[in-house]
């Protein structure tokens, strides 16, 4: 926050407003730049604020003397928020790379001038500072960094498909060295305030307490005695191994054949960075900064990269659709059940300080919970996210129990126990009088009905879905399920703990399978029908991993287990009747004990969880039939979600293909840079997925396309209007 007294000298020192910055004189000659962008929570840097920084910097030219400033200090008035980068959504209003590129340039300009003013400059960041907000703090003399955990810095451009355009890719190098700014470059991944201080990111880390005072007085004590501060930059032998162009070339070259292996190719951006650094390594600043921006300029028009911004901006639209007075503050939740999906919902939600009671009825899996919870929060604490303290304190937060008790304040009470109905049914009977009338109920359930599992309680309308995909502490998704008697209190008190959980939310209507369950299990029927025709194992999962999907179908039901993945087929099948293939294979290995990884045989072999060759049995039970080509296994597998999610749209489960393509890619990792599957879809198109599902019903498939995708081909219409 700003200090009382920065305030009280302002008059006498004056002050001065340039839109979204206000530069302000301090008593030791310092200037103050305060970003605060009035329209938002966050600062961004935009077409607003690019040009009054500009004006900013005119103004100190035109000021500046030989006694002021002696310093400029970068610092934002808005709490435990630096900078969270440029606007993504003015990318879409570009025009064509030309535009791009000298929007670009006239950034690179300013930040440039910056680098080069004559006096000390600092940034100092008291929160996240991402993309443009890093290229900002990077053109500034020093970064100093509040201990806060709420401080992250990077330049994650690559996850947007593009590449810093505003001088990260020519900066960053220099100042931390080549290896560690790959590092960064190309997965896109933040730092804390530790490990920034470690690589040289940062140059100071302060405590957030009061921190632009302290920022100011970290100056003041540089300006004192600037020839003791010592920059670090990059170790000395990182810096021989730079300069020595065989050896840098193989750095070069390595992270390349990494980026391959780890994508496919389908992703141009990581490529286009290690090409600029090799292309502008001992290069003058003027032509790297020139090949820095003609590759940002390029890549921004790349279908990946349109696609990687549209799925990024549905998650954010996901994050911050405005909530309502109804929804309830929660601080105390009980968790029913402490399976594997149980116990890591109790430490999300200790981990975000809420009170966890956690039932099971037996002690050990409470104790296997407990422990995994030490562990995750254990790992909080060696990236210096969590002291040893605060570790103690969330753990205490997550109380076991074998009994019913101490639920009287219970703000919502989820259950995460056997996917069973009856046994869901009866265990919300029991807690509706054990828990108060305010108290949510919200259901783990990945295929059941949530209007069937309210059914007897006097207030059905406080149950509530709340899909976890498992692992809970990775999978950023959560189905929130509405009845059609849904209290809109209940429901809008979970989607705003879905969020306070850092999880996407994602509104599904109460239907068999919901969304992500009931447009996947087509595609992994189909994969399990093409092993029983003859289809090998191997390649139907390596077809879709070609695609860009992070597993193969078969992998993948490998991981869910046999068992799970059964029991939601049947739910479905029973709800659904032919549009699902029969799941004989599935039976069959599930009654023989082979239930995938967790019993160590499936699809494939497994020793000590890790994968060791196909399940020869399976490929050796089925005659072998001519082998389909990888494109026509990804077409035959991908055909049947569309088809489903054509459905789901037509009966009204999710009211938007945006909705569709952004539950598909987070919760199951269908390739972002696709843009989702019915972005995908239309890229196809609906005549030629017509065509093949009509083929394939005349051949003998239960089920041919839908009526929307029929109506779609004959008019030529699209899922997305654009």
């Amino acid at each position: 926050m700003v200090s009382l007294a920065f305030r009280e000298r302002e008059e006498e020192l004056g002050r001065s407003d340039y839109g979204p910055f206000r530069l302000e004189g301090h008593p030791s000659g310092i200037a103050l730049l305060w970003f605060d962008d009035p329209g938002r929570k966050v600062n961004l840097l935009d077409s607003e604020s690019l040009p009054a920084l500009r004006r900013v910097l005119e103004a100190l030219r035109q000021r500046s003397d030989s006694a002021y400033p002696r310093a400029l200090v970068l610092l934002s008035a808005k709490e435990e928020q630096f900078i969270a980068g440029a606007d993504v959504a003015e990318f879409d209003g570009l025009e064509d790379p030309s535009e791009a590129g000298a929007k670009a340039r006239e950034a690179q300009q300013l930040f440039e001038e910056i680098s080069h003013l004559p006096y000390v400059t600092v940034a100092a960041i008291n929160g996240p500072c991402l993309g443009g907000g890093t290229e900002l703090a990077l053109a500034m003399r020093y970064r100093v960094a509040s201990n806060s955990r709420k401080f992250t810095i990077g330049l994650p451009e690559v996850q947007l498909g593009i590449l810093p355009g505003f001088g990260g890719t020519q900066r960053l190098p220099r100042l931390i060295g080549l290896v560690p700014a790959l590092d960064l470059l190309l997965t896109g991944r933040s730092l804390d305030s530790r490990r920034a201080y470690r690589i040289g990111l940062v140059d100071a880390v302060l405590p957030h307490e009061r921190f632009s005072e302290r920022a100011v007085q970290w100056t003041e004590a540089l300006l004192q005695d600037l020839p003791a501060v010592k920059r670090r930059g990059p170790p000395l032998p990182m810096r021989i191994m730079e300069t020595v162009a065989p050896i840098r070339n193989r750095i070069l070259s390595q992270a390349r054949s990494n980026v391959l292996r780890q994508t496919g190719g389908h992703y141009p951006a990581p490529l286009e960075i290690v090409r600029v650094l090799r292309a502008t390594w001992g290069a003058s600043s003027e032509t790297g900064l020139e090949v820095e921006r003609e590759a940002v300029a390029k890549l921004l028009f790349t279908p990946e990269s349109k696609n990687l911004r549209r799925i990024f901006a549905l998650r954010e639209e996901a994050k911050r659709k405005p909530e309502t007075a109804r929804a309830r503050e929660v601080a105390h939740v009980a968790v029913m059940g402490a399976g594997a999906m149980g116990g890591e919902i109790a430490y999300l939600f200790s981990s975000r300080n809420v009170r966890a009671r956690l039932r099971d009825l037996k002690p050990e899996p409470l104790l296997r919970s407990l422990a995994h919870a030490r562990s995750l929060f254990e790992r909080e604490v060696s990236r210096g996210r969590l002291t040893k303290a605060e570790m103690e304190q969330a753990l205490a937060r997550i109380e076991p129990s074998l009994d019913l008790s101490g639920l009287k304040s219970a703000d919502l009470a989820l259950e995460a126990v056997v996917e069973d109905l009856p046994v869901k049914q009866a265990l919300f009977r029991e807690l509706e009088g054990l828990v108060p009338e305010r108290c949510v109920f919200a259901t783990n359930t990945s295929s059941l009905s949530v209007r069937a599992m309210a059914k007897g309680l006097r207030n059905p309308g406080r149950v509530v879905g709340m899909h976890f995909f498992n692992p809970a502490t990775r999978m950023p998704l959560v189905e929130v399920i509405r009845t059609d008697i849904s209290d809109a209190a209940a429901l809008e008190t979970v989607i705003a703990l879905t969020r306070r959980l850092g999880k996407t939310p994602v509104l599904v209507a109460d239907a068999p399978g919901f969304l992500v369950n009931r447009v996947l299990m087509p595609y992994l029927g189909e994969a399990v029908a093409l092993v029983e025709r003859g289809q090998p194992v191997r390649a139907v999962d390596h077809a879709l991993r070609d695609f860009g999907m992070p597993v193969g179908p078969l992998e993948l039901l490998d991981e869910i287990g046999l068992d799970v993945a059964r029991k939601v087929a049947h739910v479905l099948r029973d709800a659904y009747g032919d549009r699902l293939p029969p799941t004989t294979l599935i039976d069959r290995l599930v009654a023989a004990g082979e239930l995938g990884k967790k019993s160590e045989l499936g699809f494939y072999r497994y020793e000590a969880g890790r994968r060791k060759g196909v399940n020869q049995e399976i490929e050796a039970s089925v005659p072998p039939e001519g082998p389909l080509t990888p494109p026509q296994i990804v077409d035959r597998l991908l055909d049947v979600m569309v088809n489903e999610a054509a459905m789901a749209l037509e009966e009204h489960v999710v009211p938007r293909p945006e909705d569709v393509d952004l539950a598909m890619v987070l919760g199951t990792g269908f390739p972002p840079f696709r843009g989702g599957l019915l972005r995908h879809a239309d890229t196809v198109g609906a005549g030629a997925i017509v065509e093949r599902l009509a083929r394939r019903q005349q051949e003998g498939a239960p089920v041919g396309p839908s009526g929307r995708l029929q109506q779609m081909a004959l008019s030529g219409r699209t899922f997305y209007k654009e």
